[in-house]
């Protein structure tokens, strides 16, 4: 027809065209709902760097309120961390898009929500340009991924314990061997001294030496032995154990090493607890570690706690000593194969990282807290009926 322009000839000649239209301006009209629904935050700025918009997740998760919001600069609601980190200003990632007209994608920890609590966010700046091409907006998106890095963090940990657990195994079976031969050779030794003519003064010389080196074998045998604990599970079979009485034969074969260290205990044992389905052996193994452990910590003296009691369909197992305390600057290491902060030779720092292999085979859970009172309680949940280890 004449006058018509383009857009009306496309529309007679494809009426679908007009119900597109139609469709995109009923999609404008609900995209400011669209936007304020989505769970990622998004801000978009000026060039100014004003804020124009923003959706509730972003005032959800930074702390603002939407009136106040909205024309304030970038930096009042989200302080740039590049800047924080004493980078100078126009140098965060929103003014670098401005600049460079990329898109770019960093990985911030920020404080967040109304507790301020640090969280870890992946945030993408996206530049728009208008219709001559200059870069009028940011859009932010801020995704938070705290707890996918917590699962990341939790699988590279699992792997490399996987890669010590295989390396482990192989260095134990290399080392037994030759062992083997040391202490038979020791033996022998010993079998000559005795039927050998010697002055008393160079007998006790010798046998305290062959004595010493028969504990030493004893000593690394101990450590290749836990080293193949880190690579595979016990090989019992699961039985149903009654964990109290575990806890009350592990504390009586303590009592002569308590005795020395003048270390008291308690032990409320809940008296009643169902059987939990495990491996016996290792059910004993964590109630020795973990007591263990708690009668180490306190050489000069102490009290060591333990107590049993039943949760729903869990066994709970509380290991606690009246020590010094885990400092927080380790609190998340002491999980760690070969961590020790014990004295050379005195711990393999294998323990606790055996024990909550064993606990976790069993379906079950350790974490350890710090004592209002001072000192370290160990808290280890069973469930009854468990996969057995």
């Amino acid at each position: 027809m004449p006058g018509s322009n383009e857009e009306d000839r496309l529309i007679s000649l494809d009426p679908s065209a007009s119900v597109l239209r139609i469709q995109g301006e009923r999609i404008r009209d609900i995209l400011p709902q669209l936007i304020d629904a989505m769970a990622d935050a998004v801000v978009v700025l000026d060039a100014d760097r004003r804020i124009v918009a923003a959706n509730r997740r972003y005032v959800e998760a930074f702390g603002v309120h939407r009136p106040d919001v909205l024309g304030s600069l970038c930096e009042d609601s989200l302080h740039c961390p590049e800047i924080d980190q004493g980078a100078p200003e126009g140098h965060c990632s929103a003014c670098q898009a401005f600049i460079t007209g990329a898109a770019t994608r960093r990985v911030r920890t920020v404080p967040s929500g109304s507790s301020r609590t640090p969280r870890r966010w992946e945030a993408t700046f996206t530049p728009v340009p208008d219709a001559h091409g200059r870069i009028g907006h940011i859009i932010e998106v801020w995704r938070d991924i705290t707890d996918r890095s917590h699962l990341e963090a939790q699988l590279s940990h699992s792997e490399r314990l996987a890669s010590l657990g295989s390396l482990a195994a192989g260095v134990a079976h290399e080392i037994n061997n030759p062992l083997a031969s040391v202490l038979a050779s020791v033996e022998s030794l010993q079998r000559w001294l005795r039927r050998t003519p010697l002055g008393d003064e160079a007998r006790t010389e010798a046998q305290a030496v062959l004595s010493a080196c028969e504990r030493e074998i004893a000593r690394v045998r101990e450590t290749s032995d836990k080293l193949m604990l880190l690579a595979q599970p016990q090989s019992v079979k699961p039985t149903w154990v009654n964990v109290d009485q575990a806890a009350r034969d592990t504390l009586s074969l303590l009592a002569n090493q308590m005795r020395k260290q003048s270390v008291g205990s308690t032990a409320a044992l809940a008296g009643d607890l169902p059987l939990v389905w495990a491996k016996e052996g290792a059910i004993r193994s964590i109630c020795m570690n973990l007591m263990m452990n708690a009668v180490q910590a306190m050489p000069h003296g102490g009290t060591l706690e333990i107590a049993t009691r039943h949760e729903s369909d869990k066994i709970i197992l509380e290991v606690a000593d009246t020590g010094p305390g885990i400092p927080d600057d380790i609190a998340e290491r002491i999980w760690d194969p070969f961590f020790t902060t014990k004295p050379p030779g005195k711990g393999t720092g294998l323990g606790l990282s055996i024990t909550r292999g064993q606990v976790e085979r069993h379906g079950g859970a350790i974490r350890a807290e710090k004592r209002l009172s001072g000192g370290t309680r160990f808290v280890v949940e069973l469930p009854v009926r468990g996969s057995g280890g």
